[in-house]
């Protein structure tokens, strides 16, 4: 399956929206920034990201730093909370959010499930005030998705990786060395 086939459904739903008149063209990106962004990936949507970068001749040493730099700075790599709290997601401003041009650069192909499922839902939006996830296009994608596990498991083995989803920086960083060639 495609990187498009596999986000149909929500690329239809944000579509849907913007004929609506409802998009982030006058938002700031709050959504992409450390004031809500706590993105995690599975290892299908981190390698369909990370070939597309490799494609397009994008794993450059400033992107490599950028992603460095979000993961330093953000604790990507310490553990959130302990015990009871250790579920803890941390937020994070995306490595790629005003990569280089205004807003998000990746092409909605290749984007994370997450940031296409969340959406403005108001036609003025600014600051995100009325941006959220429709959770029965999120159902309907994971239902869409349901034989994804085999492949992210195939995924983990193929590219020794331990998590079923982890932040974006942090599989960014354990796919580079594999993309490198």
């Amino acid at each position: 399956m495609t990187p498009q086939a596999r986000r149909q459904i929500l690329l239809t739903e944000m579509e849907n929206l913007e004929s609506q008149g409802m998009d982030c063209r006058g938002c700031q990106g709050n959504c992409c920034t450390f004031e809500a962004n706590s993105m995690m990936v599975t290892p299908v949507e981190a390698v369909e990201l990370i070939t597309h970068l490799q494609e397009k001749n994008l794993l450059t040493p400033v992107l490599k730093d950028s992603i460095t730099n979000t993961i330093t700075k953000y604790r990507l790599d310490h553990p959130a909370g302990n015990g009871r709290k250790s579920f803890l997601r941390r937020t994070y401003t995306c490595p790629f959010f005003n990569h280089g041009e205004l807003g998000c650069p990746l092409p909605r192909e290749v984007k994370p499930y997450g940031c296409l499922a969340f959406n403005a839902h108001h036609s003025q939006e600014k600051a995100g005030e009325h941006c959220y996830s429709n959770l029965a296009s999120m159902k309907q994608q994971d239902e869409f998705l349901k034989d994804d596990g085999v492949l992210n498991q195939e995924l983990k083995t193929k590219f020794n990786l331990v998590w079923d989803k982890t932040p974006l920086p942090l599989a960014l960083t354990d796919l580079w060395p594999h993309f490198l060639a």
